[in-house]
């Protein structure tokens, strides 16, 4: 017995010693000939690669300059996303990520760096540096035409802003309260503008390819006082909860359920007469708000309670053809 329970314990022994030598072999460095020419060529130290139950490779390593280079390879072998921590990207990595005719495009020329590209299916992303300092991020899509332009502390120049904007937006009088703009994207037929109105205040608005509002809104103060702004201008009647979440969608020529407000002498105030409740109560779904309250005239507006695309309750202001002037955070 005593013979038999040395030799399994001996197997168990070589058992283990099999596990460890076989976990050793799963963790040593990859050689360069395993990683995409572009990484290979860089000789990176202090090389780790983790492979992920999807196929995708997450590789890390150290330039000899001592930037730390993080990227990603898809099961194919190809590099779909590259980051520089500590300097900008080697110029053999940009190459590889950017097409020629992106690189030669002229919002690349805002660039003093280039710190990280991400290939996504339907676009490609580039982050860095302007020649200040200050971040900048653009992105293209897959037919090589600039859909986005973001910038840190800074204006994005007018030409560039003329580039991403439809004529149709930049007619629309919204446009005209921005003081800057540091942001812009034009995706999938809507435009979305970020920025400062002439105070300093951040302004935000969306519109669609025609140039109608979809969205516009500031932050002009703390929040609370923002929402007593907007329950004084409701007028009186209404509580910290509003109007009732999720009420009474449009129908026929005036809300159903509705009761107008905005005269002195107790009758509703009356809405526009070629005022199309059902078109406006399609246009708002289509631009996908959800929730649509009640619809009523508070002098000269029409104010409207709906949880916008984003899933943030807001108070939205029509003009009298039914078009969204301006969107409020509730």
């Amino acid at each position: 017995m005593a013979i038999r329970r040395f030799t399994t314990s001996a197997a168990m022994l070589a058992l283990i010693a099999g596990i460890g030598t076989g976990s050793m072999a799963q963790t040593a460095a990859p050689a360069p000939g395993d990683l995409p020419a572009p990484l290979a060529g860089l000789n990176l130290g202090n090389l780790e690669v983790e492979t992920k139950r999807d196929g995708m490779r997450e590789i890390e390593g150290r330039t000899a300059d001592g930037i730390d280079i993080e990227a990603r390879v898809n099961m194919a072998g190809n590099l779909v996303e590259v980051e520089a921590d500590g300097g900008a990207l080697p110029q053999s990595l940009t190459d590889a990520l950017v097409p020629a005719e992106l690189r030669g495009q002229q919002v690349m020329g805002l660039f003093g760096s280039i710190t990280e590209v991400k290939q996504r299916p339907d676009h490609i992303e580039i982050k860095g540096r302007q020649p200040s300092g200050a971040e900048i991020e653009v992105k293209f899509d897959r037919q090589n035409t600039l859909i986005g332009v973001e910038v840190d502390d800074a204006a994005i120049p007018a030409d560039l802003i003329d580039t991403l904007l439809p004529q149709a937006v930049r007619d629309n009088e919204v446009i005209a309260q921005f003081d800057r703009i540091d942001e812009i994207g034009n995706r999938n037929g809507r435009v979305m503008v970020k920025g400062e109105d002439a105070t300093g205040e951040d302004m935000r608005a969306e519109f669609d390819a025609d140039g109608r509002v979809l969205r516009f809104g500031r932050e002009d103060g703390p929040r609370g006082d923002r929402r007593e702004e907007r329950r004084s201008e409701r007028g009186p009647g209404h509580g910290e909860r509003g109007m009732r979440p999720g009420g009474h969608a449009m129908h026929g020529n005036r809300p159903h359920g509705m009761r107008p407000m905005g005269r002195d002498d107790g009758r509703p105030a009356a809405l526009p007469a070629n005022f199309d409740s059902v078109a406006v109560n399609q246009r708002l779904t289509g631009a996908g708000y959800t929730a649509l309250g009640l619809l009523h005239a508070h002098g000269p507006r029409l104010l409207l309670d709906a949880t916008n695309p984003q899933g943030e309750p807001v108070t939205l202001e029509l003009d009298p053809k039914g078009e969204v002037v301006r969107e409020m955070a509730r």
